[in-house]
């Protein structure tokens, strides 16, 4: 038997990699966070966590195995604004990292557009 991404409907009671999470969301549910992204997104694609997204550059090298671990046991992958991240970029870098069971991708999207647009910008400007 294979690893499967969770069946997870909705961002109420999603289970998220975190230390803690901001009061803004309290409805998420923190577990334990390895230190690593890609064990991270290794437990979203175990059924593990639902969720786990980053506002932040990463190498490709960082992420790209578990992202495909994540995609083949059907969990919906991307960077912080929903896009397929493409890798062998002349930074090797991409921004932002979504990992979420199918059903809660549109939703975390939705809910990280600002947020994502903010911190991309400051990138941008620094």
């Amino acid at each position: 038997m294979g690893v499967r991404a969770s069946a997870a409907s909705v961002l109420a009671g999603a289970r998220v990699p975190a230390d803690a999470l901001p009061r803004s969301e309290k409805e998420l549910v923190a577990v334990a966070k390895p230190n690593s992204i890609a064990l991270r997104i290794a437990m979203v694609a175990a059924g593990e966590a639902d969720l786990v997204a980053t506002l932040r550059w990463s190498h490709e090298w960082d992420v790209a195995a578990a992202m495909l671990v994540a995609a083949e046991a059907g969990a919906a992958v991307g960077d912080a604004f929903g896009q397929p991240i493409r890798y062998n970029s002349t930074k090797a870098e991409a921004f932002g990292v979504l990992v979420t069971a199918p059903a809660l991708h549109a939703a975390a999207v939705a809910r990280l557009a600002d947020p994502a647009r903010e911190a991309a910008a400051k990138r941008r400007t620094a």
